[in-house]
């Protein structure tokens, strides 16, 4: 548990911000009358981190209602259950890291976790976290990250911890568990490519000509790619691709 704290920590310390810092008046005339009025309607618990000050900007209203703690990280951290809480910190590390490789993409993303919790009353629930960055600066850092909490609708005992990336603009979702098997691969411009033509139905005689190699250089690409993705065919290399938002 302690080295996943000081992974977790790592993550979190390897992104530079400017020293100018993010600019705030962002949180205060764009996001909080919208998240207030949010909270409201979804009768969610929600609340914003700055990443760079390492605190809560945001808590909305309902959230002491629910819990009795206002978020900051270590009220919410003895929170969770014991049986939980290494296996969501494990895969926190995870989705960090799987966003941490994209960053130029890290709004597209969503980590979509389901764990238990004790509540204002003293009993253990289960509930659905959804999390995703809010802002970013301006060199391209998570700055403000989104928590939306909500109580889970299935409330069964004894389920294991659940998560999953969602990505929003390919609206394809990869289960964590998926994701610590394999981990994360990077594809050559050109096997992207080629990998993007594969998807709308090129043969290999037709990606030659389009991109002006040879037919044994195209499937030599193809080979690599499964290599690569560790797929099996043409078909569980563009699922996987798009999972892992290779394919943009």
């Amino acid at each position: 548990m302690k080295d996943l704290q000081d992974e977790y920590a790592a993550l979190l310390s390897a992104q530079e911000f400017g020293t100018g810092g993010p600019d705030y008046s962002l949180m205060e005339t764009r996001h909080r009358p919208a998240l207030t009025v949010l909270a409201e309607v979804l009768n969610s618990a929600i609340t914003v981190f700055d990443m760079y000050a390492r605190k809560h900007l945001f808590m909305s209203h309902n959230f002491y209602e629910l819990f009795g703690d206002e978020p900051d990280s270590r009220s919410m951290a003895s929170r969770i259950h014991p049986d939980d809480a290494a296996t969501l910190l494990h895969h926190a590390v995870r989705a960090m890291r799987f966003a941490m490789a994209r960053k130029e993409r890290l709004t597209d993303y969503k980590f979509i976790t389901e764990y238990r919790v004790r509540n204002a009353s003293g009993r253990y629930v289960r509930v659905t976290e959804q999390q995703s960055v809010l802002e970013t600066d301006p060199a391209g850092n998570a700055w403000l990250a989104l928590s939306v909490l909500d109580l889970s609708p299935d409330q069964s005992e004894g389920k294991p911890v659940s998560s999953a990336i969602y990505n929003m603009a390919g609206h394809t979702c990869i289960a964590i568990r998926n994701l610590s098997a394999r981990e994360p691969a990077s594809l050559s411009p050109r096997e992207t490519q080629i990998l993007q033509l594969i998807r709308h139905g090129r043969l290999s005689k037709e990606i030659s000509e389009q991109l002006r190699i040879s037919v044994h250089t195209v499937n030599t690409h193809r080979r690599n790619i499964l290599v690569k993705l560790n797929a099996g065919n043409s078909f569980e290399a563009i699922r996987y691709a798009s999972e892992q938002g290779l394919l943009g």
